[in-house]
C-alpha cells in the first residue's frame, strides 16, 4: 500500500471550490507549478496558494525547465514565487525537456539552493536516466528525487538508493479536484513528510577529507600575507 503523499497541480487542473476535501482524504501537501522557462507564469498559482493555506496543507512550488539561460530561469522563478513562499515551503525543479542538459540542471539546482538556503527537490523520469547514461552524478544525487514512473514500483536512476516522492499516475482521482490528477507517494510517514518538507533540515554534503581549499586574497602592493591552514 502506498504511503501518505501529496499532489502536484498546474493551470490544467480544475478545483471547483476547495482543497479541504483533498486534505480530509489524506493528501498532505500541494506542489504547484509557478513558472516555465524565462517568462511564463502559471496564472493559477495565486489562487491555489490561498486554497492550500486555507486547507492547512503543506505548500511547494516548481519550475518547468526549458533550454536557455539557467540564471534567468532561477531569477524568474524566485521573483514570481516571492510572495507565495516562506521558510516552510518546498522548491522543486521539473526536468522533462530532454533539451535541457545535465550540467544546466546542476547549475539551476545549485544556484537555487544558494539563494533560498534550502535543499530543492528534483522531479524527473526517463529524462534524468537518459542524461546520466547509466552512471550516477553526485552533483545531482545529493538532492531529493521526485521520480516520475507509472509502474507497480519505480526503477530509480543511478545515484539514488531511494526516492523522496514517486509520481505513480497522472490519471488519479482526488476529492475536490476534477480528474485526472497526478498522485504522488512519499517514502515515509506523515510526520516525516511534514518535518522534512521544506528541505531546510537537510545538511549540505560534507567536504571530503584532504580536499584542497582555494582562497583568493587581494592585497595592496608591498603587503605580505601569511596563511596557516589548520584544517584537518
Amino acid at each position: 500500500m502506498l504511503k501518505p503523499g501529496f499532489i502536484d497541480l498546474s493551470h490544467h487542473n480544475t478545483i471547483p471550490e476547495s482543497l479541504a476535501p483533498a486534505k480530509q482524504s489524506g493528501i498532505q501537501g500541494v506542489i504547484h507549478k509557478a513558472t516555465e522557462g524565462s517568462s511564463y507564469v502559471d496564472d493559477k498559482l495565486d489562487n491555489r496558494y490561498y486554497l492550500a493555506r486555507d486547507a492547512g496543507m503543506l505548500w511547494g512550488v516548481y519550475h518547468f525547465a526549458r533550454p536557455g539561460d539557467m540564471k534567468q530561469q532561477v531569477d524568474h522563478f524566485l521573483r514570481t514565487t516571492a510572495e507565495y513562499v516562506d521558510e516552510n515551503s518546498l522548491y522543486a525543479l521539473d526536468w522533462e525537456d530532454a533539451g535541457v542538459l545535465l550540467d544546466e540542471v546542476v547549475e539551476f539546482m545549485e544556484r537555487l539552493e544558494r539563494v533560498v538556503e534550502t535543499s530543492p527537490v528534483l522531479y524527473s523520469g526517463h529524462v534524468v536516466k537518459e542524461a546520466l547514461g547509466g552512471e550516477g552524478d553526485p552533483r545531482l544525487s545529493k538532492y531529493r528525487l521526485w521520480v516520475c514512473q507509472y509502474a507497480n514500483a519505480p526503477v530509480l536512476p543511478p545515484g539514488w538508493s531511494k526516492y523522496w516522492g514517486w509520481q505513480y499516475t497522472d490519471q488519479g482521482s482526488c476529492p475536490g479536484i476534477n480528474a485526472p490528477v497526478d498522485l504522488n507517494a512519499f517514502d515515509g510517514s506523515i510526520e516525516q513528510l511534514a518535518s522534512t518538507w521544506s528541505g531546510r533540515e537537510i545538511e549540505p554534503a560534507p567536504i571530503p577529507p584532504n580536499t584542497p581549499l582555494t582562497v583568493t586574497i587581494l592585497v595592496p602592493p608591498g603587503v605580505q600575507v601569511t596563511v596557516i591552514n589548520q584544517r584537518s
